[in-house]
């Protein structure tokens, strides 16, 4: 496979970094991942994904770091849901995730994550512990996404109909 500086351009690795970004992060943090080579390059860049609403900024010690706009990223995500998936669907999705929970709280005896997490405190062998760090993650995790999938059943219509209104206007169809 060919070294991704052949295959991409530095703005394009620019924005594959910034945009997967988990903490805020300095301009030549992300020129240095990215092999962008010119930090002007990588700044405007950098500034042009805050213009459009991808990243934000944050200070950190005097610093001006970049991180991704949770706000955007949880917003593009529920759309992303409603776009690449039916409601059936989506609500398949929420009874496998309550199921997995179900199963969870059974196997260890547990009403919720915070006393799912509580028993690891408890004297357990260290393959225990770690399974039971695994459960939690998945569970948290699970929650998030069951968040998101709710809130896209809640708003499957209005962007049903938004983005079928966009394709029509891409195709010089008026409603």
């Amino acid at each position: 496979m060919d070294d991704w500086t052949d295959s991409m351009t530095a703005r394009d690795r620019i924005d594959s970094i910034a945009l997967t970004i988990s903490q805020p992060r300095s301009v030549n943090w992300i020129k240095e991942q990215a092999e962008a080579g010119s930090w002007e390059t990588t700044k405007s860049e950098l500034d042009r994904l805050v213009e459009s609403g991808q990243l934000t900024t944050v200070t950190v010690d005097g610093e001006t770091r970049y991180a991704v706009d949770g706000m955007r990223a949880y917003l593009d995500h529920v759309q992303a849901l409603v776009v690449e998936h039916s409601k059936a669907e989506l609500r398949d999705e929420l009874e496998a995730i309550a199921e997995e929970i179900a199963a969870w709280k059974e196997t260890y005896d547990v009403d919720s994550r915070d006393e799912l997490e509580a028993t690891i405190a408890s004297a357990l062998p260290p393959e225990e512990v770690r399974e039971r760090r695994q459960v939690v993650r998945d569970w948290e995790e699970n929650d998030g996404y069951r968040e998101r999938i709710q809130h896209a059943l809640r708003l499957y219509d209005d962007l049903s109909t938004q983005a079928a209104a966009t394709v029509g206007d891409a195709h010089g169809h008026a409603d």
